[in-house]
């Protein structure tokens, strides 16, 4: 019999579990689409390329296993100014940092004014309605091995059109890896495995991902300190492949640029960004265009360490 390392067994553990679940889940085209877009106006701006390097309260959406790495407590709240009106807001907050750490996080999407109309055509809705989907999670983290991170984010999901309303449930698995080689951390999240109750007489699928990605501090100093380079590859069953790429340039102390893009299918787009710090503060924003004259996406969030 082969005899593995520990490190190499804890990895095929988490690659390979997870994708018996995800994998035997029924096809089908996805639903609950706002658990697949982007939140934290800094991981935003470097196209999502986040799974190796989140390490904040942001974590329990893209690695619970970033809450292991983490320098100290901190909170996060955000705002997505998205396509067609649709807001989106989420927060997150690390709340127990250590050995064990936890986090709770709520994410919510309001799409507006969906018209309402009876089987017989008419020129004006009978009415108009808000569609609102919502989740909320309780995630955890370790470190083990010294430079290895496990965490597991627990999540209770909530959809609501016009009179009809279902629950749901999912979790997410993630991994890191810091230090593989100098400055290079990896990482793994396996996301959204779980399923919803009907709505009306559907039931909707969850978009199930698996996620992998680098972070990488280049060698070389710009502006006085290391540029951060990520790239990442996500898979979302029954849809699409996508590759992103992202980077961060230090300016000041105070000030942060953000770039990054997004490939795979027909929805290649660019992403840019900024950051201003002060202490224990930091405001974020992304700009996401869209193609096809969609619109653009604006995401703001605010940060702070305590």
């Amino acid at each position: 019999m082969i005899n593995f390392p520990k490190t190499i067994r804890l990895t095929l553990i988490f690659i390979f579990i997870p994708a018996l679940f995800l994998f035997a889940g029924n096809g089908g085209e996805n639903g609950f689409a706002f658990l697949k877009v982007d939140v934290d106006g800094r991981a935003a701006g470097m196209a999502g390329a986040y799974t190796a390097i989140s390490s904040d309260a942001g974590a329990s959406f893209w690695n619970p296993a970033g809450l292991a790495a983490a320098q100290g407590k901190t909170f996060i709240i955000m705002h997505n100014v998205w396509l067609a009106d649709i807001s989106q807001e989420f927060a997150a907050v690390h709340f127990i940092k250590g050995k064990h750490n936890f986090a709770a996080s709520v994410n919510l999407m309001t799409i507006p004014d969906i018209e309402i109309r009876s089987e017989k055509p008419s020129d004006q809705p009978d009415g108009k309605v808000d569609a609102i989907n919502f989740s909320a999670a309780l995630s955890y983290a370790r470190t083990i091995a010294n430079t290895w991170q496990v965490g597991l984010s627990v999540k209770y999901l909530f959809e609501k059109y016009y009179i009809s309303s279902a629950p749901g449930w999912a979790v997410d698995f993630g991994l890191q890896k810091r230090q593989i080689i100098k400055d290079l951390d990896w990482g793994l999240t396996v996301q959204n495995l779980g399923k919803m109750s009907k709505l009306s007489q559907i039931e909707t699928p969850l978009p199930l991902m698996i996620r992998s990605g680098l972070g990488y501090r280049l060698p070389y100093i710009l502006f006085d300190k290391n540029p951060l380079v990520a790239a990442e590859l996500q898979y979302i069953k029954d849809e699409n492949i996508y590759f992103r790429f992202g980077a961060q340039v230090d300016i000041r102390e105070y000030l942060s640029l953000r770039s990054g893009v997004i490939l795979g299918g027909e929805d290649n787009h660019f992403t840019t960004g900024l950051s201003l710090k002060y202490a224990a503060y930091h405001l974020d924003y992304a700009f996401v265009p869209f193609q096809y004259d969609l619109g653009n996406s604006h995401r703001f969030s605010f940060g702070m360490n305590f």
